[in-house]
């Protein structure tokens, strides 16, 4: 990375890190009003992708749903997100008979309001957690973030280091089996240290551990597939030295939905 690249990334960190901690640990709609900003900005980075390869999304209807959904998330749970995207669907549909649009943009449209919104806002359901502590969820969201950055910056250093395998080479030939090792070493360094400060107990840290460490890193192929399909090297270049939102938070719309899943899993089950 060049040293102007460096210091930007530095420069967007030292802010843009405690702004995310500071609103994950005011909970309520201090991080639903941030999950907001975060799926909105990623939804329309997805969007102009596809713009790029002579697609059609319906983008402002879209958007508004997409914040819709997010802030379904805090007010009504899992419960109602499944007739929201019913209701979501069939207006979509509505408007792109009504615009004469393609099928395909339809479509895209559609994943557009699942990825980023859907998932991402599904942090909202970490931090709202409550099973045994009125603290759990603020400490489990707030250990996911530091999880993922530092499974982030593991993988990368480790695969600059001692890189030699490639993971996915028709996605991501930079990214590297050793450097994907390392980054879930490093998930499972921070869960452990979170645990170790009695902030989570051992069953939520190896859960951390496993949806920053695994799913998180899936999360980030998951981006590159959608890059190399649309021929760009970054998403945006909303946040400088880092590139677009999608580029930043591709682990989170992966990993925070997996943990999501644990937990309500873990309440249905009383474990």
């Amino acid at each position: 990375m060049k040293k102007n690249g460096l210091a930007a990334r530095l420069l967007v960190a030292s802010w843009g890190i405690p702004l995310l901690l500071a609103l994950t640990y005011l909970g309520g709609w201090w991080t639903t009003i941030l999950m907001m900003a975060i799926a909105l900005l990623a939804q329309r980075e997805y969007y102009r992708l596809w713009q790029a390869q002579n697609h059609s999304p319906i983008i402002e209807p879209a958007l508004l749903l997409g914040v819709i959904i997010v802030g379904l998330w805090q007010v009504a749970g899992m419960e109602a997100l499944g007739w929201a995207l019913a209701v979501a669907f069939i207006l979509l549909a509505f408007t792109a008979l009504a615009a004469g649009r393609k099928h395909i943009d339809m479509v895209i449209t559609f994943a557009g309001l699942c990825y980023p919104p859907l998932l991402g806002g599904s942090f909202l359901a970490v931090r709202n957690y409550e099973q045994s502590t009125p603290d759990e969820g603020r400490w489990i969201a707030i250990g996911l973030w530091c999880t993922i950055w530092l499974a982030d910056t593991a993988a990368y250093a480790g695969g600059r280091l001692f890189g030699k395998h490639p993971l996915a080479p028709k996605i991501s030939p930079q990214k590297t089996i050793e450097g994907f090792f390392l980054g879930f070493i490093g998930a499972a360094l921070t869960s452990a240290l979170g645990w170790g400060l009695d902030l989570f107990d051992l069953t939520n840290a190896v859960a951390l551990w496993i949806a920053a460490g695994l799913f998180g890193q899936f999360g980030d192929l998951v981006e590159s597939q959608l890059k190399r399909e649309t021929a760009v090297k970054d998403s945006g270049t909303f946040l400088p030295g880092h590139g677009g939102i999608l580029d930043r938070f591709d682990s989170l719309f992966i990993a925070a939905p997996t943990m999501a899943m644990f937990l309500l899993i873990r309440i249905l089950g009383r474990f």
